[in-house]
């Protein structure tokens, strides 16, 4: 990007000469010396002449041509692994998982992580085969924690749980992983963290759901959005509730060790758990009153609860709290707004992640995205991909005036963009599929670069 100085330390590629990295550069060299070389040769000379061209142009279009940001010897290698994987036989035990990830998967992207499980998988039964006993479901675990389910056409109380199914139109699969906490994070403020927390733990908490047993009935997931932005926590203006605060529960003296959870507000609309931040600035010399002490009680207190997943909202600072939620959190989703300012933030954010140890659980969104804006150069010098983008919608600043979700009655782009989000958080949500075939051309196409 223009007028953005890419920080040193990241996967990208450091400019040396021309623009070009070391590895560019050669490729650039090579290619006109095999051009020289060639015209050099005892050959015909019209031979000679498109062999050199040849060689000249593909040290040029190694060296300059950067298809989704990224090289073509980076495709040229993807392309021959790929093609190296389709003659080699999968394990079997892949093989099982990636049939289970089918049955339930979503359109999301699949967790790094190998926490939560949810692969669930049908075992067909034979007509005179009877159905195992409920009891005998804790036995169909296997090796690689796959469960087994009888066939719905063979147990009655499958069949009641294929109409919960039906009404709810969401898969239930059995939950075997732990809690999760998921944090928006992003160095810059504006971005929409908040924003996005909010409408992705509301998603969650409505549409998610899960088997506590293979023989049990679908349950919703349960989900708290905790607010650890302690100078500008806004969830309560995201969700039209203002009380009780994260500081009522810090400065609660009447009792000796007061639980967080007595302080939880349940969203009614979404049936979402809420510990809402502080009412009052608690930075400088108040920061004192939540560190991480007691950061550490509040996220141990809620997952000893049960919740499936806890979605953190944070500061655009880097202090020592911060630093410990990030550290705590399984998945960290870098928040970019289309903004030259912002994409810098977002280099220096992820540097300064990395740097921290943190390199695996990054995941990036694009917020506020506008039609002929494209942020894949950035995404090829962090060697990342993003995961949804929520495009530009006014009807975000109206739901805000509303203090509710856009996703409880809204529809359109930004609800599936957001689905796309929350699906790669639970992939066993049901979103729409918005994908859209491409042609394999369309990166000569013009397209402008954020700032």
């Amino acid at each position: 990007m223009r007028g953005v100085r890419i920080p040193q330390n990241l996967n990208g590629e450091d400019q040396f000469v021309l623009g070009l990295s070391v590895t560019r550069l050669a490729a650039l060299l090579l290619g006109l010396l095999a051009a020289y070389t060639i015209l050099h040769l005892s050959v015909p000379a019209p031979l000679q002449v498109g062999a050199a061209a040849v060689a000249a142009l593909s040290g040029v279009a190694i060296a300059w041509i950067r298809p989704e940001g990224r090289s073509l010897l980076h495709w040229g290698l993807a392309a021959i692994e790929f093609q190296f994987a389709q003659h080699v036989e999968p394990d079997p035990k892949t093989a099982r998982e990636n049939a289970a990830d089918q049955e339930f998967g979503s359109a999301g992207h699949v967790p790094d992580q190998p926490q939560p499980r949810l692969s669930v998988v049908t075992k067909r039964l034979n007509a005179q085969t009877a159905p195992p006993a409920p009891t005998q479901f804790s036995s169909a675990v296997t090796d690689d924690d796959v469960i087994e389910l009888p066939e719905s056409a063979t147990n009655p109380d499958s069949d009641l749980q294929s109409v919960a199914d039906r009404q709810t139109r969401q898969p239930a699969p059995v939950y075997l992983g732990g809690p999760q906490v998921i944090t928006f994070f992003s160095a810059k403020g504006g971005t929409g963290r908040t924003t996005l927390a909010t409408e992705v733990a509301a998603l969650l908490a409505t549409k998610g759901h899960y088997r506590e047993s293979p023989s049990s009935r679908p349950l919703p997931l349960r989900v708290a959005l905790i607010d650890f932005d302690l100078a500008s926590a806004n969830v309560s203006a995201r969700l039209g509730i203002a009380q009780p605060t994260m500081l009522d529960y810090l400065c609660d003296l009447s009792v000796p060790n007061p639980d967080p959870r007595d302080f939880v507000i349940r969203h009614q609309v979404t049936s979402l758990d809420v510990l809402l931040g502080p009412s009052k600035c608690l930075a400088g010399d108040r920061s004192e009153l939540c560190g991480i002490p007691q950061a550490a009680h509040i996220l141990s207190t809620f997952k000893a609860a049960g919740y499936q997943f806890l979605v953190v909202d944070m500061a655009a600072s880097l202090g020592d709290l911060e630093t410990y939620l990030l550290e705590a959190a399984n998945h960290i989703y870098c928040v970019v707004t289309p903004t030259a300012g912002s994409v810098q933030s977002l280099y220096r954010g992820v540097e300064a992640l990395r740097r921290l140890g943190l390199g695996s659980k990054l995941r990036y969104v694009a917020n506020k995205m506008r039609d002929g804006v494209s942020l894949t150069e950035p995404m090829g010098d962090l060697n990342g991909s993003l995961v949804a983008r929520i495009p530009y919608d006014p009807a975000f600043d109206s739901a805000e005036n509303r203090h509710e979700p856009i996703v409880m009655g809204g529809t359109g782009a930004s609800v599936d963009a957001l689905s796309q989000l929350a699906a790669s958080i639970y992939p066993a949500l049901d979103v729409p599929n918005t994908s859209h075939p491409s042609s394999p051309f369309a990166w000569l196409s013009k397209r402008r670069r954020a700032g």
